[in-house]
């Protein structure tokens, strides 16, 4: 096994701080990037020494777009490893190649299983040599429009286009009816060809109000695969994740068996290894599921499984790309995994518009945790992701999901922001709804469940919190 000591993180925000503490953890030194717009961003400051890109052309999202550049830096400030979080680069098979071709080791899967799972027709391909479901549609890439309508009319209609390179709820766009699918095609290509540089699309079958499963799996470099269960990320807004819960509610046991062992199945049969997360859409009513899309990466939401689970998955994926075997994690077997303790809850915080936080306190307490990158007096820059922090509740083992998400909703409650629009109010109304509390909610939800209300703190004492923390932080800066 390498012995791997310092690393470059390809990346910016919370994940960029999440993976400088793993390192931290495994006594490795980091070294952060940043586009001259991210100068004051926390992740600058959480890691052992940090470096100005200066590739993009002025252009702050393609500064961390830039692989000769990435690879130059870590080069150049001695690094052996290079974590590229989520985004930008981490599913990249030609900068998992880059990285490979410097010397370096790539904390991620082998560019071979990046550019298999980068193609979702060729991983639906995979799926199904496999036997494993997939959503009735495309076996090949689109070649027209009326290639389009002459597919969309043979599955029947609504159905959803999809970019063929596209992932994370991008690259899609639904088709209720037949006078709508030229105008979808040109739009969906146009948005693909602009997103991630390939405009091929496929189509597949809208599935009617599902729920959206998927599976943890770790991997190592020897064939060996394990899952560490599901998560639940059925609430979603424009295919955009809002909150997820782990492990999935309401499955029945061999429909949720099936679902595991095929997760395991499809990356055995890959040359896949690290952290990854196949996902499916289930119906469980009926007992149906379908594979999408396999994600060979960590997850916004790998948070949630961390809590319930007791596995660092980041570290864990530092030490397989280092050569470890699963057995040498203590995962020797899918028996050595054990089963979930509890449930853990996820809510996503965003901006909602521009400004500078005049106030900022994270909530706190027994079974909460907080992973972000903001602070008080920072600007969020608006040309990235707006993503302020992720606010996790987790239950402890023998209890019920209702006391994940009432304790995340109180911590929602208790976090304060100053000066930036959030949707704190939203996740609250959110995770006030009974399908939420009952872990029902389908894809649908924010359409059909979520009334658009915004609930407001709960606590008239919490109104109280809030005022001491703005006075006890006025004035003040980053503290670390």
């Amino acid at each position: 096994m390498a012995d791997l000591g310092r690393v470059l993180i390809a990346n910016r925000g919370e994940i960029a701080v999440r993976i400088a503490r793993a390192a931290a953890v495994l006594g490795m030194e980091s070294v952060s990037v940043y586009a001259p717009a991210d100068a004051a961003s926390l992740h600058t400051r959480a890691t052992t020494r940090s470096r100005l890109l200066t590739g993009g052309d002025g252009d702050a999202v393609a500064a961390y777009l830039d692989i000769a550049g990435m690879v130059a830096a870590a080069r150049a400030e001695g690094c052996d490893c290079i974590h590229p979080g989520y985004g930008f680069l981490a599913e990249n098979a030609a900068f998992a190649e880059a990285v490979a071709a410097a010397g370096l080791h790539f904390v991620g899967p082998p560019a071979s299983a990046l550019a298999l799972f980068g193609d979702k027709l060729r991983a639906r391909a995979l799926a199904q040599s496999l036997d494993i479901p997939v959503v009735p549609g495309s076996t090949a890439a689109l070649a027209s429009p009326a290639a389009a309508a002459e597919l969309a009319a043979a599955v029947g209609y609504p159905v959803m286009l999809k970019a063929a390179a596209g992932g994370g709820g991008r690259g899609m766009r639904a088709v209720q009816a037949a006078d709508e699918i030229e105008d979808a095609f040109t739009r969906c290509a146009s948005e693909a060809r602009a997103a991630f540089g390939d405009g091929t699309l496929f189509l597949e079958k809208l599935v009617q109000h599902p729920r959206h499963v998927e599976v943890q799996v770790l991997g190592d470099a020897h064939g060996r695969v394990v899952h560490l269960f599901d998560r639940d990320c059925s609430v979603q807004l424009r295919n955009q994740k809002l909150v997820e819960i782990a492990p999935a509610v309401g499955l029945a046991p061999e429909v949720r068996g099936r679902l595991l062992d095929d997760a395991v199945r499809l990356l055995a049969a890959s040359e896949f290894y690290g952290a990854g997360t196949v996902e499916f859409l289930v119906v469980p009513e009926s007992g149906e599921y379908w594979f999408i899309e396999c994600n060979p990466r960590i997850q916004v939401e790998h948070t949630v499984t961390e809590q319930v689970m007791g596995i660092d998955l980041v570290c864990a994926q530092f030490r397989l790309a280092a050569g470890a075997t699963l057995a040498e994690l203590g995962l020797p077997d899918q028996a050595a995994v054990g089963s979930p303790r509890g449930y853990a809850v996820q809510a996503r915080v965003v901006t909602q518009g521009p400004g500078r936080l005049t106030a900022y306190k994270e909530p706190a307490g027994p079974g909460i945790r907080v992973d972000g990158s903001a602070y008080l007096g920072w600007a969020p820059p608006p040309q990235f992701d707006p993503l302020l922090a992720k606010v996790i509740g987790a239950s402890g083992a023998g209890t019920t999901l209702a006391v994940a998400v009432d304790r995340t909703r109180r911590a929602l409650d208790e976090f304060h922001v100053g000066g930036v629009a959030t949707n704190l109010a939203q996740l609250r109304a959110i995770l006030a709804h009974e399908r939420v509390r009952e872990g029902d909610a389908r894809t649908s939800f924010m359409q059909v469940d979520y009334a658009g209300e915004q609930a407001p703190a709960r606590d008239g004492a919490l109104a109280l919190l809030s005022r001491q923390a703005t006075l006890a932080t006025a004035g003040a800066g980053l503290a670390l």
